[in-house]
Order: structure tokens, then C-alpha cells, then sequence
């Protein structure tokens, strides 16, 4: 059995963490052994534990990479426990740690895409990053192709690099009575048109340029269509967006959630999935559970987007921080006949053939095995 070691700095319950319930929903326990170190306090911790697994909560690496005692805190754990792989989500202490240990398979997952600055990407920044994640790590895994290329582009080896795209389990299908009855609990009809963005509420996942979308998508019904926009989640911009929903008279048409732990009803009760982001994104774990409901989605063309939904296939991609070309997007799937149903039966195919957990957990335990044989 292969003993494997999880690494987290997720204090809130973050796409890191939602990937690896994923995978731990679906390893194969009579060949590998997982155990968990996570922040103490952590909303992932409970999740872990009621998956069955041991979780060793940790006094740093709360939302932080690198902080004094870390490394210290991480190498005693590792030398308690002795995995066979070290595997870290957004810890260079993590890795710093397993290095230092001896642990011959040392493998990182970059869960992020965003543009990235110039100092890592040329001389001498660029050789420096490089030299110090080479050696580090044994093995990359990228969440998306966009992921790879942050990765390429400072440094890291290609040869290292893995891509394994998220997937997830299949959302729990509403029957027409359960999916009209949340509907009716929210104030939305049954005609009524909706799109739903599951994200963070930071200024970079782009929910502004949805609110502007969404008026402008209700501007051009001129009342012979309602819709209605669900901006699922919370976060630090959230005060700033509901200030600008007021201040344009979106009231009508936009609905705060706030966090929620069930997104299973929303996916179920929209129309649509949204992705608005122009400056993070990999591949969307909120996408791809609609995907499985036969969802179709409009999203921009930044990071993992354009990988996930193939326009014209499983949903429309429309070019960043540009309202009205996804405005005409929604329309289009609105008012033109058949391209709902088209796009929804794409939707479906695509997450079968790309978007399961087991295919993801899948190519992580073969890597895992394939690490093992070169240790």
C-alpha cells in the first residue's frame, strides 16, 4: 500500500479543497493510504473526517504558503508518519519540508491560472523559480493547460508537468417538481430565465461585468422574458457588489446567496452556468457540475474557460471584461430555437467524456504509482 500524505493551507473551504474531497470520494483505499494535514479550525477538516480519513491539524499554513514554523511544523509530521509521497496544495513550506525529510516522491498541484508577473517569467527570476521548484518537486500536476503554461512560463520543467483537469462527482438531478419548488422558495418563476456564477466574490472572478450584463440582457427582453441572475457565494467584494446593484436598479434581476453549502438545488434551478473571470481561473469545478445536470454555460476566454466549454459545443465563449458580448451570448441562447437543447446534450457528453471525479482520481493514482517507481 502507498502511503500518501496531503498538505493543505486551506482555512475556508477553497477549489483546493474541493478538488481533494473529490479525490478522497474516490481512491482506492485498498491501495493507497491517504492522510491529511490541514490548518486547525479548518471548514475542510469535518469534511475529511466524515470521508473516514485521518486529519493531523496544523498550527500554520493558514491561507499562507510560507511562514516562520512551518517548515519545522511540517517535517515533524512527516517524519511521523512517513509517507512514501508528499503531496502539497499551495505549500511551499510543504514541499521545502518533504525535500528536507528525504521523501523521495515530492508532488505539488497548481490549482491556479492568472497572468503572471514579469519577474518570474525572465531573467533571472525566471531560472531562480525554476532551480528551486525543480528541485523540490519530483512531479507537477496542472489543473488545466492554461496552468501548465504559468508553469512552463517560470520555469518548471515540462518534463515534471501532468495535466489532470478537475472533475467531480455528478450533481443529484431535481425532479421538475422539487427544481419548481426551489425555484418558488427563491421568488424566481418557472419561465423565468436564469444564470448562475458559483465563485468567490473577488474583483478578479469578474461579477461586476455580470451585473452590467444582467441589465443590459433585461433591457433587451423589454419584458417579454424574465431572467434572473444568481451570484452564488461570498467574499471581501460582496459589499462592493451589491452597492453597484443598487446603484444601476439590478435588484430585479440579481439574487446574492451568500455562502451556500448545497449548491446541488442552484445548479439544479438554473439555465445556465456562468464564469465571468478575467484574471484567475483553471478549470471550474462549478462548470463541471453543472456539465453533469446537462447545463450548458457562457464563459469568458481567460485561463482553463476556452478548454472547458468549447463554443458551439457545450456552451458560448465570449472574450473578457465584455458585457455585452456575453449579454448577446445569453440572448442567443434565449431567443434562438434549439441551441438550448443543442448545447445542454453537449453539455452531458463533454462531462462523461472529460469532467468525472473517478477519471481525475484515476490519473492521480497512476501517477502516484508511477512516482513510486522511480523513487
Amino acid at each position: 500500500m502507498i502511503k500518501v500524505l496531503h498538505i493543505m493551507t486551506d482555512a475556508t473551504f477553497g477549489g483546493a479543497g474541493r478538488v481533494l474531497l473529490q479525490l478522497l470520494r474516490s481512491f482506492d483505499r485498498k491501495r493507497f493510504e491517504i492522510v491529511v494535514a490541514a490548518p486547525s479550525g479548518s471548514a475542510l477538516v469535518p469534511l475529511v473526517e466524515e470521508l473516514g480519513y485521518r486529519v493531523i491539524q496544523t498550527e500554520k499554513g493558514h491561507d499562507r504558503s510560507m511562514e516562520r514554523g512551518a517548515v519545522k511544523e511540517y517535517k515533524k509530521i512527516i517524519r511521523a508518519e512517513k509517507p512514501d509521497i508528499v503531496h502539497t496544495h499551495a505549500s511551499f513550506a510543504g514541499k521545502l519540508a518533504a525535500f528536507l525529510c528525504g521523501v523521495k516522491s515530492r508532488i505539488y498541484t497548481r490549482h491556479c491560472v492568472f497572468d503572471m508577473p514579469k519577474r518570474l517569467t525572465s531573467f533571472p527570476g525566471k531560472q531562480i523559480n525554476g532551480l528551486i521548484n525543480n528541485t523540490l518537486s519530483t512531479a507537477v500536476i496542472a489543473v488545466a493547460h492554461a496552468a501548465k503554461d504559468n508553469l512552463t512560463d517560470t520555469g518548471i520543467s515540462e518534463k515534471k508537468i501532468q495535466v489532470i483537469i478537475n472533475g467531480v462527482a455528478p450533481m443529484k438531478e431535481l425532479s421538475a417538481e422539487e427544481r419548481l419548488e426551489a425555484r418558488r422558495a427563491l421568488g424566481i418563476g418557472e419561465e423565468e430565465f436564469v444564470g448562475l456564477i458559483s465563485a468567490r466574490l473577488e474583483v478578479y472572478k469578474g461579477h461586476s461585468y455580470l451585473i452590467d450584463t444582467a441589465c443590459m440582457v433585461r433591457d433587451a427582453l423589454k419584458g417579454k422574458k424574465k431572467v434572473r441572475f444568481i451570484i452564488m457565494g461570498d467574499g471581501e467584494y460582496r459589499a462592493e457588489l451589491e452597492k453597484k446593484v443598487k446603484a444601476v436598479g439590478a435588484e430585479d434581476v440579481v439574487l446574492f446567496t451568500g455562502f451556500v453549502e448545497n449548491v446541488a438545488t442552484y445548479c439544479n434551478l438554473c439555465d445556465v452556468a456562468l464564469n465571468c473571470s478575467y484574471g484567475t481561473e483553471a478549470s471550474s469545478m462549478a462548470l463541471a457540475e453543472c456539465m453533469s445536470l446537462g447545463k450548458p454555460a457562457v464563459v469568458t476566454d481567460f485561463g482553463g474557460n476556452p478548454y472547458m466549454i468549447t463554443d458551439g459545443v457545450n456552451g458560448l465563449v465570449v472574450p473578457k471584461k465584455d458585457s455585452k458580448a456575453m449579454a448577446d451570448a445569453l440572448l442567443r441562447l434565449i431567443e434562438q430555437d434549439g441551441l438550448m437543447e443543442t448545447l445542454s446534450k453537449g453539455a452531458c457528453a463533454e462531462y462523461a467524456e472529460k469532467f468525472t471525479a473517478r477519471a481525475m482520481t484515476a490519473q492521480v493514482e497512476a501517477l502516484y504509482e508511477q512516482q513510486m517507481k522511480k523513487a
